[in-house]
Protein backbone atom coordinates (compact mmCIF):
# COMPACT_ATOMS: atom_id res chain seq x y z
CA UNK A 1 0.00 0.00 0.00
CA UNK A 2 1.35 3.41 -0.95
CA UNK A 3 0.42 6.59 -0.27
CA UNK A 4 -0.50 8.57 -3.11
CA UNK A 5 1.69 11.58 -3.11
CA UNK A 6 4.56 12.90 -4.92
CA UNK A 7 6.87 12.73 -1.51
CA UNK A 8 6.02 9.07 -1.75
CA UNK A 9 8.57 8.83 -4.38
CA UNK A 10 11.18 10.71 -2.51
CA UNK A 11 14.13 8.72 -1.44
CA UNK A 12 15.49 9.45 1.80
CA UNK A 13 18.77 8.89 3.09
CA UNK A 14 17.17 8.09 6.77
CA UNK A 15 14.29 6.19 7.34
CA UNK A 16 12.04 6.12 10.53
CA UNK A 17 9.38 3.38 11.28
CA UNK A 18 5.73 3.74 13.11
CA UNK A 19 3.76 0.96 14.09
CA UNK A 20 0.29 0.73 13.82
CA UNK A 21 -2.88 -0.86 12.57
CA UNK A 22 -4.99 -0.82 9.60
CA UNK A 23 -7.77 -0.12 11.72
CA UNK A 24 -6.11 2.93 13.44
CA UNK A 25 -4.49 3.67 9.35
CA UNK A 26 -7.73 5.17 8.09
CA UNK A 27 -8.13 7.95 10.62
CA UNK A 28 -4.56 8.77 10.48
CA UNK A 29 -4.92 8.90 6.31
CA UNK A 30 -7.97 10.51 6.69
CA UNK A 31 -6.35 13.29 9.08
CA UNK A 32 -3.52 13.48 7.06
CA UNK A 33 -1.50 13.55 10.22
CA UNK A 34 0.06 12.09 12.81
CA UNK A 35 -0.80 12.50 16.68
CA UNK A 36 1.04 11.82 19.79
CA UNK A 37 -0.08 8.62 21.54
CA UNK A 38 -3.04 9.52 23.82
CA UNK A 39 -1.96 7.45 27.05
CA UNK A 40 1.67 7.47 28.65
CA UNK A 41 3.98 10.54 27.82
CA UNK A 42 2.39 12.73 24.41
CA UNK A 43 4.65 11.50 21.99
CA UNK A 44 4.98 9.87 18.55
CA UNK A 45 7.36 6.75 18.70
CA UNK A 46 9.64 6.11 15.65
CA UNK A 47 12.10 4.01 15.10
CA UNK A 48 14.98 3.47 12.63
CA UNK A 49 14.65 -0.22 13.02
CA UNK A 50 11.72 -2.02 10.72
CA UNK A 51 11.69 -5.01 13.54
CA UNK A 52 10.84 -2.57 16.36
CA UNK A 53 8.04 -1.19 13.95
CA UNK A 54 6.66 -4.33 13.39
CA UNK A 55 6.56 -5.26 17.12
CA UNK A 56 4.47 -2.45 18.08
CA UNK A 57 2.42 -2.82 15.19
CA UNK A 58 1.62 -6.10 15.98
CA UNK A 59 0.93 -4.59 19.32
CA UNK A 60 -1.70 -1.97 18.10
CA UNK A 61 -3.72 -5.27 16.25
CA UNK A 62 -3.93 -6.57 19.77
CA UNK A 63 -5.47 -3.48 21.13
CA UNK A 64 -7.62 -3.28 18.76
CA UNK A 65 -9.16 -6.46 18.89
CA UNK A 66 -9.55 -6.11 22.67
CA UNK A 67 -11.37 -2.57 22.44
CA UNK A 68 -12.97 -2.95 18.75
CA UNK A 69 -13.55 -6.97 18.45
CA UNK A 70 -15.48 -6.68 15.49
CA UNK A 71 -13.15 -4.96 13.29
CA UNK A 72 -11.09 -6.19 10.76
CA UNK A 73 -7.51 -4.89 11.35
CA UNK A 74 -3.59 -5.77 10.60
CA UNK A 75 -0.41 -4.63 11.42
CA UNK A 76 0.75 -2.01 9.14
CA UNK A 77 4.31 0.11 9.60
CA UNK A 78 4.79 3.66 7.69
CA UNK A 79 7.70 4.52 6.82
CA UNK A 80 8.52 8.26 7.61
CA UNK A 81 11.79 10.66 5.91
CA UNK A 82 13.58 11.14 8.74
CA UNK A 83 15.90 13.24 7.01
CA UNK A 84 13.00 15.64 6.17
CA UNK A 85 11.50 15.57 9.60
CA UNK A 86 15.07 16.76 11.16
CA UNK A 87 15.17 19.23 8.17
CA UNK A 88 11.15 20.56 8.85
CA UNK A 89 12.39 20.99 12.50
CA UNK A 90 10.39 18.84 14.17
CA UNK A 91 11.20 18.04 18.25
CA UNK A 92 13.42 14.55 17.99
CA UNK A 93 14.82 13.02 20.83
CA UNK A 94 16.74 9.71 21.42
CA UNK A 95 14.27 8.48 24.06
CA UNK A 96 15.08 5.98 26.81
CA UNK A 97 12.53 7.33 29.89
CA UNK A 98 10.68 3.82 29.89
CA UNK A 99 13.73 2.57 31.20
CA UNK A 100 16.73 0.29 30.38
CA UNK A 101 15.04 -3.05 29.21
CA UNK A 102 13.31 -0.99 26.18
CA UNK A 103 16.98 0.35 25.25
CA UNK A 104 16.23 -2.30 22.13
CA UNK A 105 13.46 -0.36 20.63
CA UNK A 106 15.86 2.32 19.54
CA UNK A 107 13.38 4.68 20.03
CA UNK A 108 13.50 8.10 18.51
CA UNK A 109 10.34 10.79 20.14
CA UNK A 110 8.62 13.15 18.16
CA UNK A 111 6.90 15.14 20.62
CA UNK A 112 5.13 17.35 17.81
CA UNK A 113 2.27 15.82 15.69
CA UNK A 114 3.09 15.18 11.87
CA UNK A 115 1.03 17.67 10.02
CA UNK A 116 0.75 17.15 7.22
CA UNK A 117 2.18 13.88 7.53
CA UNK A 118 1.84 12.94 3.60
CA UNK A 119 5.01 15.80 3.34
CA UNK A 120 7.19 13.18 5.54
CA UNK A 121 5.09 9.78 4.31
CA UNK A 122 7.16 7.53 1.90
CA UNK A 123 5.16 4.63 1.90
CA UNK A 124 2.93 2.46 4.02
CA UNK A 125 3.36 -1.28 4.15
CA UNK A 126 1.56 -4.16 5.57
CA UNK A 127 3.67 -6.77 7.84
CA UNK A 128 4.77 -9.62 6.01
CA UNK A 129 2.39 -13.06 7.02
CA UNK A 130 5.14 -14.72 8.32
CA UNK A 131 6.18 -11.57 10.34
CA UNK A 132 3.21 -11.49 12.09
CA UNK A 133 2.24 -14.73 12.74
CA UNK A 134 5.42 -14.96 14.84
CA UNK A 135 4.16 -12.20 17.38
CA UNK A 136 0.92 -14.34 17.42
CA UNK A 137 2.65 -17.44 17.73
CA UNK A 138 4.68 -16.57 20.78
CA UNK A 139 2.58 -17.14 24.30
CA UNK A 140 4.91 -14.50 26.46
CA UNK A 141 5.80 -11.26 26.08
CA UNK A 142 9.12 -11.39 26.56
CA UNK A 143 9.22 -13.71 23.62
CA UNK A 144 7.77 -11.88 21.24
CA UNK A 145 9.79 -8.80 22.06
CA UNK A 146 13.19 -11.34 22.06
CA UNK A 147 11.98 -11.77 18.21
CA UNK A 148 11.82 -8.59 17.14
CA UNK A 149 14.46 -7.17 19.11
CA UNK A 150 17.48 -6.05 16.72
CA UNK A 151 20.76 -7.63 18.00
CA UNK A 152 23.67 -5.12 19.11
CA UNK A 153 23.70 -2.06 20.67
CA UNK A 154 21.46 0.88 20.85
CA UNK A 155 22.18 3.29 18.17
CA UNK A 156 18.99 5.81 18.18
CA UNK A 157 20.86 8.43 19.34
CA UNK A 158 24.35 8.54 17.18
CA UNK A 159 21.92 8.18 14.36
CA UNK A 160 19.68 11.09 15.27
CA UNK A 161 23.01 13.19 15.91
CA UNK A 162 24.61 11.77 12.42
CA UNK A 163 21.50 12.84 10.62
CA UNK A 164 21.32 16.57 12.33
CA UNK A 165 24.95 17.17 12.03
CA UNK A 166 24.31 16.17 8.09
CA UNK A 167 21.46 18.06 7.80
CA UNK A 168 22.69 21.67 9.09
CA UNK A 169 25.85 20.89 7.45
CA UNK A 170 24.05 20.59 3.84
CA UNK A 171 21.54 23.75 4.41
CA UNK A 172 24.30 25.57 5.47
CA UNK A 173 26.48 24.83 2.23
CA UNK A 174 29.43 23.58 3.66
CA UNK A 175 28.65 19.76 2.29
CA UNK A 176 27.21 18.50 -1.00
CA UNK A 177 24.79 15.88 -2.00
CA UNK A 178 27.00 13.55 -2.52
CA UNK A 179 29.11 13.76 0.78
CA UNK A 180 25.48 13.82 2.35
CA UNK A 181 25.32 10.27 0.94
CA UNK A 182 28.40 9.33 2.14
CA UNK A 183 27.47 10.36 5.18
CA UNK A 184 24.07 7.87 5.17
CA UNK A 185 25.97 4.97 3.61
CA UNK A 186 28.22 5.13 6.77
CA UNK A 187 24.91 5.35 9.11
CA UNK A 188 23.71 2.08 7.29
CA UNK A 189 26.50 0.31 7.05
CA UNK A 190 27.43 0.89 10.63
CA UNK A 191 23.97 -0.47 11.71
CA UNK A 192 24.50 -3.34 9.25
CA UNK A 193 27.55 -4.39 10.78
CA UNK A 194 26.48 -4.00 14.49
CA UNK A 195 22.95 -6.13 13.78
CA UNK A 196 25.44 -8.60 11.93
CA UNK A 197 28.48 -9.31 13.43
CA UNK A 198 26.22 -9.33 17.00
CA UNK A 199 24.25 -12.08 15.29
CA UNK A 200 27.32 -13.74 14.72
CA UNK A 201 28.51 -13.65 18.06
CA UNK A 202 25.62 -14.74 19.78
CA UNK A 203 25.34 -17.67 17.37
CA UNK A 204 29.00 -18.79 18.04
CA UNK A 205 29.23 -17.62 21.81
Amino acid sequence: MKPECDQAATASRWILYHGTSSYRLNQILRDNRLLPSQSGPTKISLTPEPSVAEYFACNAVLGDEHDHPHVETEPVVLALNGESLVALMYDLEGYRGDGKECDWENEITCWNEIDPLDEVLIAVEPVPDDRASLYFGLPSLEQRRDAYRPLGSRLAEYELRAVTKMVKRLEEGQIDENKADQVAAAISRRRFLERTFSGVASATG
